[in-house]
């Protein structure tokens, strides 16, 4: 791999969102690339494609958004094409990249839930690296597209975007979840409320139960102002742990951990390679499991001790500089990929690489 790369990173930066998500795992990864030495030029390719348009008609612009990026790809001579999601950019576009520059490689992050469109996974069939923040069904996809090499990485926390603010514990407790009153978080919602309000717990929730979601600043002064927050997604299981879980969480768990906060989560198979129970992250296996451990730990303020190193352990594996240096270490197939706590996620063609 070369020392100073040429990088073109084509993600959702929401521009026009005025920093409330100054915290997203695009400026992260672009954040953790420059500090590695190399150049990166962000394409927001949402925001440019509505700027295109015309006369304000939805996707109106996404012609001349594509033929952007193979201008800027050209212009720059770029090495990589770092893709987020990319679901407006044409398939064609990119063989016309590779045409252009037979030399550049091309990756794929992405940290959602795998619910898209057949177009998202053509790409994976012109692609030379797919990371995803999910162990999950790797191996699987790898058989299937054989010319990537797909592999797990880690939501990124990192002390430039996640810092504990020195403000006063008013809080017991946050949650936060995005979960439109439609799955399995809005019910663990209401178990946690009904919990609290019972033993007489200060609970925050937010973007739940018709509480309204917390962006920017705000954020992160929410967490610090809370003693522990609960990290619940909406593949766990209210019953017991989600056994085909395998390294998946929310970018809102690594938030928690960098931000400085006790962070409770369903146990999930693989993390106890990065955090150690009752040390780093206190795991738990259903509701009553997570609500008795509440109450243990606001009791003898051990809260203090976990956040703590939970803290430093995120920073010191899944700081962006760390992050994406594993992350081109595999698209350029290096050898040093090996040397990471979730390295045995990385396949090819079916086989672990």
């Amino acid at each position: 791999m070369q020392k100073h790369l040429k990088i073109v990173h084509c993600g959702i930066f929401n521009e026009n969102d005025n920093g409330n998500f100054f915290y997203g795992l695009e400026r992260k990864i672009s954040h953790g690339l420059i500090q590695n030495g190399h150049f990166v030029y962000d394409f927001s390719y949402r925001d440019i494609e509505r700027n295109l348009r015309f006369f304000k008609i939805k996707d109106s612009g996404l012609e001349k958004m594509n033929n952007k990026l193979i201008n800027i790809c050209k212009n720059i001579q770029a090495d990589v094409l770092l893709l987020a999601k990319a679901e407006k950019i044409d398939i064609k576009k990119k063989k016309k990249i590779k045409e252009e520059l037979p030399n550049i490689k091309i990756a794929l992050w992405y940290v959602d839930h795998l619910l898209e469109k057949d177009s998202f996974f053509d790409k994976l069939n012109i692609i030379d690296a797919f990371f995803y923040a999910n162990a999950k069904d790797l191996q699987n996809m790898s058989k299937e597209y054989e010319k990537a090499i797909f592999s797990f990485f880690p939501n990124i926390s990192d002390p430039a975007f996640d810092k504990k603010l020195d403000l006063p514990k008013i809080d017991d407790v946050i949650y936060i979840a995005r979960d439109y009153n439609e799955d399995v978080r809005t019910k663990f919602a209401v178990l946690l409320k009904d919990f609290c309000d019972k033993e007489k717990i200060n609970c925050k929730i937010y973007a739940s139960l018709g509480n309204p979601a917390i962006f920017g600043n705000d954020f992160h002064k929410a967490i610090a102002q809370s003693k522990i927050a609960i990290n619940f997604n909406r593949d766990d299981n209210l019953e017991d742990i989600n056994q085909d879980k395998l390294l998946g969480a929310s970018d809102r768990m690594a938030q928690f951990l960098g931000s400085g906060i006790c962070t409770f989560s369903p146990r999930i198979r693989g993390f106890e390679k990065l955090y150690e129970d009752k040390k780093d992250i206190v795991y738990f296996d259903n509701p009553n499991d997570c609500f008795e451990k509440l109450k243990y730990y606001l009791e003898d303020k051990k809260y203090e001790y976990i956040a703590k190193n939970g803290q430093d352990k995120t920073y010191e594996i899944t700081n962006a500089k760390r992050t994406t240096k594993y992350m081109l270490e595999v698209l350029f197939d290096e050898e040093d990929a090996n040397n990471y706590e979730w390295s045995e996620y990385k396949f090819k063609k079916g086989e672990q690489i």
